[in-house]
């Protein structure tokens, strides 16, 4: 019986018919693509706009019937995944080296591209390359900016600052000495003004709309 998920031939593939079908088979399996990690080449329309694509390069080489390993080309126009529903999404766009992985279409998903919405496959080709979707972030290193959810509460850290509102906006505290004169001044139904007075050490510091 032949060799399993050998690509090359051994004698034992043609020792009788089941055999040769056999690795007839397996020589046509090894054709079709499912999934394999790929590194980022290049980003197109990230940001706020429509999902873009990204430009991938397969990292498991190829390797030929002499042990010899060659890298693959660069696959083009991949669309990527971005968390969306309806017009709400997370923007966290892929960069240029990221690992992420690539799965591979069972149909030829070019016109489905090009016009966003059903549409009969471009051709006959199956399990291609050329159909890519791209999935990100796996084997990347640690993040510098970050949402964390953990059962001790949701961190959001940023390490050029949290933007909040317009770019350009003025330098604001979240809780300044309005907060202090409505919070001392004011009563709950006829109740007197609270016990404990806020002071400025209730005041945050400063927060950059930027």
């Amino acid at each position: 019986m032949a060799e399993t998920n050998n690509p090359l031939a051994i004698p034992s593939d043609f020792d009788s018919e089941q055999n040769g079908l056999n690795f007839a088979i397996q020589q046509a399996m090894l054709k079709l693509q499912t999934s394999l990690p790929v590194r980022v080449m290049a980003v197109r329309n990230a940001g706020l706009a429509p999902v873009g694509q990204v430009d991938i390069q397969v990292l498991v080489d190829m390797v030929d019937g002499q042990g010899n390993t060659v890298q693959h080309g660069t696959i083009s126009n991949v669309p990527y995944f971005r968390l969306q529903g309806g017009t709400n999404a997370v923007i966290v766009d892929p960069s240029p080296g990221d690992i992420g992985m690539a799965c591979f279409c069972s149909r030829d998903i070019s016109a489905v591209k090009s016009v966003k919405d059903a549409a009969p496959p471009g051709s006959w080709r199956s399990h291609d390359f050329s159909d890519a979707l791209y999935l990100g972030g796996f084997l990347n290193g640690a993040p510098t900016s970050y949402i964390q959810i953990t059962d001790g509460g949701i961190l959001v850290h940023n390490a050029s600052g949290v933007k909040l509102g317009d770019t350009g906006a003025d330098v604001r505290r979240l809780v300044d000495e309005r907060m202090v004169e409505w919070a001392n001044s004011h009563t709950h139904g006829s109740g007197p003004v609270p016990d404990s007075p806020m002071g400025s050490g209730q005041l945050t510091t400063l927060t950059k709309a930027n």
